[in-house]
C-alpha cells in the first residue's frame, strides 16, 4: 500500500488523533485529563512499553492531582490499572489500538516555579512474564507446546506456530519466563516471540508478506540511516552435541544459502565474505542438542540470527500505526543498493502538539 492510499484513508494526515483509555474509560474525553503527549515502543522479544504525560491536574488548592470532577486522580492512574493507547486520525473512532498493558510507574516533578505534571508509564501484557526467576521442566515436547503452557499460566491467548523438533528434556533454570520463551524462540529457525493485546504470538517471522506501507524518501519517509557491516559475520555455522547413547559427536550445519529471506537479486553477508578473505569463518557452538534435527535446526537459527544483523537501519516517517514489529516496510529513492523492502524489529509511535510521528527499526539479510 503506497503512502497516498494512506493519506486518503487519514485525511492528508490533517489532524492526529489519539486516545488513552484507563480502565476502559477515555482519559482525555470522558474524564477531560489533559494528555499532553504519549509515546509507545513496541519491541520484538522485549515488553513493549506505553507512556504518556498528564498536565494542568494538580489543585493548589487541595494539593492533589484531581481530574475534572475534583476526584484523586492517582486513584484512577494506578499500579496495575489496564491501559490502552490508540492512535490515528481523524474521528477516534477509527482509531487503531497500539498497545495494551498495565501501568508500572507514576512520576512528577515539583519544579521552582513551574507546574507540576504527570508521567505514566507500563508495560504490554507480557510484563508479569518478566517477574521473578523460575525453574521448571517438560520431557518430550517442543518448543511451541513449553511456550502455550507458559502463557496459558499468565492467562494469555496464543498464537503458536508448531515447532519441528521435538526435545526429551526441556530445562528452565531460574530465568523468567520471558527470558525462556525468547531464549526458546531463538534457537528455532526465524522465530520471534512477542505480546499484542492480550495474545502471545511465538512463530516464524512474518518476513514474507507484502510490505504495510510503501515510503519514498521525501515523500513520506523523512529520514533513514542504513548500515550494511561485514563484522562479526561468517559463512557457516556449526553446532556440536554429544549422542550419549551411541556415544558420538552430533554436528549440526547451516551455511551460505540457508540465510532467511534472501533476495536472489541481492547478496548476503556471507556472499560478501567470499570477495573479501581467502577462508571466510566458521562459527562453531557447542551446545547440549541430542538429535542430528536438533542440532541442525540450532545452526540455522544461529546463523539466521548473525545473518540479520547484516543490513540494519532506522527511518522516520509520518505517523502509521500500521508500521509495528513483525511487519515489512518497502523504502524507495535511497539508491538500488539500499532501495528494498525491509522486516521491523522495532516501531516507535510519538504524538504531541507537534504532530504525530513513527520512528522504526529494521534488519535484512541482503544487500
Amino acid at each position: 500500500m503506497r503512502l497516498a492510499d494512506f493519506s486518503q484513508k487519514y485525511g492528508d494526515f490533517y489532524v492526529p488523533a489519539y486516545a488513552v483509555r484507563v480502565a476502559g474509560k477515555d482519559l482525555i474525553r470522558e474524564s477531560f485529563v489533559a494528555v499532553t503527549q504519549t509515546e509507545v515502543s513496541l519491541v520484538l522479544g522485549a515488553m513493549s512499553r506505553f507512556s504518556f504525560t498528564v498536565a494542568n491536574a494538580f489543585d493548589m488548592d487541595r494539593r492533589e492531582f484531581l481530574d475534572a470532577d475534583g476526584k484523586d486522580l492517582l486513584e484512577t492512574v494506578a499500579f496495575g490499572a489496564e491501559v490502552e493507547v490508540a492512535a490515528g486520525y481523524g474521528d477516534t473512532a477509527g482509531l487503531t489500538v497500539l498497545i495494551s498493558g498495565v501501568i508500572t510507574e507514576v512520576g512528577t516533578n515539583f519544579a521552582d516555579g513551574g507546574t507540576p505534571e504527570l508521567t505514566i508509564a507500563g508495560y504490554d501484557h507480557s510484563y508479569p512474564m518478566s517477574v521473578g526467576k523460575n525453574s521448571a521442566s517438560w520431557a518430550q515436547r517442543r518448543d511451541s507446546d513449553v511456550a502455550a503452557d507458559i502463557a496459558g499460566f499468565h492467562n494469555l491467548d496464543t498464537d503458536v506456530t508448531p515447532t519441528k523438533v521435538q526435545h526429551p528434556q526441556i530445562e528452565q533454570n531460574q530465568e523468567s519466563d520471558l527470558e525462556f520463551i525468547k531464549k526458546l524462540a531463538d534457537r528455532n529457525e526465524r522465530y520471534k516471540v512477542y505480546v499484542t493485546g492480550n495474545t502471545l504470538h511465538f512463530g516464524p517471522a512474518r518476513d514474507k508478506q507484502e510490505p504495510v506501507v510503501t515510503l519514498p524518501y521525501g515523500a513520506g519517509l523523512l529520514s533513514f540511516k542504513p548500515e550494511a557491516n561485514l563484522a562479526g559475520q561468517v559463512e557457516r555455522v556449526q553446532v556440536v552435541g554429544w549422542d550419549t547413547a551411541r556415544k558420538q559427536a552430533i554436528i549440526g550445519q547451516a551455511q551460505r544459502g540457508d540465510e532467511p529471506g534472501r533476495d536472489p537479486r541481492r547478496q548476503s553477508a556471507a556472499d560478501y565474505l567470499q570477495g573479501v578473505l581467502r577462508d571466510p569463518p566458521t562459527l562453531r557452538l557447542r551446545q547440549p542438542v541430542r538429535s542430528q534435527a536438533e542440532a541442525d535446526e540450532r545452526a540455522k537459527a544461529a546463523l539466521a540470527e548473525r545473518a540479520q544483523e547484516f543490513l540494519t537501519g532506522e527511518g522516520e516517517t509520518l505517523g502509521l500505526p500500521e508500521i509495528r514489529p513483525d511487519t515489512m516496510v518497502a523504502l524507495e529513492a535511497i539508491g538500488r543498493r539500499f532501495s528494498k523492502t525491509y522486516f521491523v524489529e522495532e516501531a516507535t509511535h510519538h504524538i504531541d502538539g507537534n504532530g504525530y510521528r513513527t520512528r522504526f527499526k529494521v534488519k535484512e539479510t541482503t544487500l
